[in-house]
């Protein structure tokens, strides 16, 4: 099953409730300026790590991005329509957006059908909190494998987002070592979105392999280490 995950993610694409999605989303929401600091893009696969930016940096990645990707996302979004209801109202929304319980129920009833088909179209690989994130990396190499970046939002969002990112979770640090282990080395590009200046800031990118010999693969250090790098962005 997990095989073909991949394959079932390119057919949502094809739907017609997606494309209309996408089409509003690109009225709605203007190509960012991308600045490169180092390189631009190789034709490989790699990891793109940038701020989530609540609702404003998934869809610009999805219709402005200048490779073929996959993305890592919360598995909550895709268990149907009133699975993805209820991350909006109580999570999204409330949780993490702080809205009044109120709102947040009438503006996710509202919003859920459109989220439901933009999200299964936008190349998600579903991330858990269990063991079940094994599934992850395996679809993940399978992307990396197929020569596809992985763009991953790794700052920790549960209180909400903030402009200055205060902590990275650590599991896409997990994905790029079982990647090594399998002969993949992956190079890491760490990004910033303005959104007062509709601007992604691209760091110039890193070797997993160098940054493991530098910190003798310490992966609370390594995640220190990029989360600095992504806030010094802020201001590029």
């Amino acid at each position: 099953m997990e095989e073909n995950y991949l394959e079932k993610i390119k057919r949502c694409r094809k739907k017609i409730s997606f494309k209309m999605a996408r089409g509003l989303v690109k009225l709605l929401y203007h190509r960012p300026k991308m600045v490169y600091l180092g390189e631009e893009f190789n034709d490989g696969p790699f990891v793109f790590l940038i701020n989530h930016c609540g609702t404003k940096t998934p869809p610009k990645i999805e219709c402005y991005f200048p490779r073929d990707y996959y993305m890592w996302g919360t598995y909550e979004m895709t268990l149907g329509l009133k699975g993805v209801h209820h991350y909006l109202v109580h999570t999204f929304y409330h949780q993490k957006k702080h809205w009044p319980i109120v709102f947040a129920w009438l503006v996710g009833t509202i919003f859920a059908p459109f989220a439901q088909s933009f999200y299964q179209g936008m190349r998600i690989i579903p991330t858990y909190r269990d063991s079940r994130f094994m599934s992850s990396i395996r679809n993940s190499i399978n992307a990396v494998k197929d020569g596809k970046p992985i763009v991953i939002y790794p700052e920790d969002s549960t209180n909400g987002y903030n402009d200055k990112i205060e902590k990275f979770f650590n599991g896409y640090l997990t994905f790029l070592e079982l990647a090594k282990r399998k002969g993949i080395d992956l190079p890491i590009y760490v990004a910033y979105y303005n959104k007062r200046k509709n601007k992604i800031v691209i760091d110039k990118p890193m070797l997993y392999s160098n940054l493991v010999d530098e910190l003798e693969n310490d992966q609370d250090k390594m995640s220190e280490i990029l989360r600095n790098k992504m806030n010094e962005l802020i201001s590029k």
